[in-house]
């Protein structure tokens, strides 16, 4: 039987919560089914706390639950997914995208949601990247970032600018959607996500440059190697 429909209103409410809102963004950003066990470890809360989150987002229609049963003796493990929904819905989300915007007013919740993009640019990388300690040839550590911002929606292309310098123009901004009302907010967060994608780079990079709209929809940046 298929999930049932949220509405907008359970939507919203299921999803006010910071705690829920991560949860459901980091298993919308996995595409898998994940474990209770990471979804503790990522974003660093006790799996007693996570439990009536989850909970609470099944409840809403957003999650999915699986119980699979492991080669090893032990208890069966419940995996978490985010249920797919169709493309109409996506006016729901975009409703709540600039309901949640609208609460992240003021230079300090500016400053935290860049943190937090961050953060998630470097998992971003890390999920397909090299092994801990592993250096990768620039044209490989580039292949990877390009990947990365592919997924997200960024529409990337590199160009060299010298032996220790790329431009990367972003042809696409997945957050364009709310930059007339939200621009300082959007900016941020979109340049925290790159930023924490260059870090996670092995040899990390470092955003040198960064250049919001400088023609619609389009972003230019210039990733240079070594510290700042």
């Amino acid at each position: 039987m298929p999930a049932p429909k949220p509405t907008p209103l359970e939507v919203h409410k299921a999803l006010a919560d910071d705690t829920r809102f991560r949860l459901y963004r980091y298993l919308g950003l996995s595409g898998r089914p994940v474990s209770v066990r990471e979804l503790s470890t990522r974003l660093s809360l006790h799996p007693n706390t996570l439990r009536p989150h989850l909970r609470r987002l099944e409840e809403a229609g957003l999650v999915t639950a699986e119980v699979r049963k492991g080669r090893a003796v032990g208890r069966p493990q419940t995996l978490y997914r985010l249920v797919e929904r169709d493309a109409a819905q996506g006016k729901e989300y975009r409703l709540l995208a600039e309901i949640l915007a609208g609460v992240l007013s003021g230079a300090r919740a500016r400053e935290r949601a860049e943190r937090l993009a961050e953060e998630w640019g470097r998992y971003l990388v890390a999920q397909g990247g090299p092994k801990p300690g592993t250096r990768l040839p620039s044209r490989r550590n580039l292949a990877i970032l390009q990947e990365a911002m592919a997924e997200v929606g960024f529409d990337p292309r590199f160009r060299r600018t010298g032996r220790q310098a790329v431009e990367i123009t972003l042809r696409d901004c997945p957050f364009r959607d709310l930059v007339e009302d939200h621009r300082d907010l959007v900016c941020g967060v979109h340049r925290g996500l790159v930023r924490g994608m260059l870090d996670a780079l092995k040899p990390p990079l470092r955003l040198a440059e960064f250049s919001p709209l400088v023609e619609r929809s389009l972003c230019r940046l210039v990733a240079r190697e070594g510290a700042s």
